[in-house]
């Protein structure tokens, strides 16, 4: 408990010094920063469930190739590609971590849960009308991207964690995700950066907070403390 008290503690500092230092420095070194922040989420996310560490380190594998401008001959372009898909790779292992717990909940949703969904629907179905000019050679790529981070949101809202947590942190990376998209096709605007890391470090640790209080609940309770 106290290991993970620590780490936890260490990778908020690092996103909230990462969230201050960026807009100061032109250099990419705050990069380092923003990845660490994720991969201890990962550390902590491999202790309740493999899948949920799997899918942590993959986001922090995109955050470096998102982050950075250049590395030898790869450029700016081929590096968010990149990124694209190694977070579409850690949507997918979110998809199947989510469908873990599917339940009842799946086939008769309640109304606040289809709410959800049809924010989803809605939210990236207008990102993308609004943009797809703008995505020349990225559209296939872009709307690909889309529907598998669709399903992901869609999946975290429907899964039967006992707690909204996730749910909640899946629309909020749906957020962040659409405030990249719009900054990197349609041009910046006043406090994007801030916005996106604010919105995305919120929702990796409301996903793993849902799915690590799941896992709490399942764990049987000392005989010691059950009498």
């Amino acid at each position: 408990m106290k290991t993970s008290g620590l780490l936890f503690a260490v990778s908020a500092a690092a996103s909230l010094t990462f969230l201050l230092a960026r807009p100061l420095t032109p250099s990419d070194w705050p990069v380092i920063l923003k990845v660490l922040s994720i991969f201890l989420m990962a550390v902590l996310g491999l202790r309740v469930d493999r899948l949920l560490g799997a899918a942590l380190a993959l986001s922090s594998v995109g955050d470096f190739l998102l982050g950075i401008r250049r590395i030898g001959n790869l450029d700016g372009e081929l590096l968010f590609l990149l990124g694209l898909v190694s977070f579409l790779i850690a949507h997918l292992v979110y998809i199947a971590l989510f469908r873990k717990y599917r339940g009842p909940i799946w086939w008769k949703p309640s109304w606040v849960r289809v709410l959800g969904v049809l924010a989803i629907l809605v939210v990236l179905g207008s990102v993308l009308g609004v943009l797809h000019r703008s995505l020349g050679s990225m559209l296939i790529p872009v709307v690909v991207y889309s529907l598998v981070l669709a399903c992901m949101g869609i999946s975290a809202i429907l899964a039967d964690l006992g707690t909204p947590l996730a749910g909640f942190g899946a629309l909020l990376f749906i957020a962040s995700d659409a405030m990249i998209a719009i900054s990197k096709f349609r041009g910046p605007f006043l406090g994007n950066e801030q916005l996106i890391w604010i919105t995305y470090y919120s929702a990796q640790l409301l996903i793993l907070r849902g799915v690590e209080r799941r896992y709490r609940g399942n764990q049987p309770i000392p005989q010691s403390q059950s009498l």
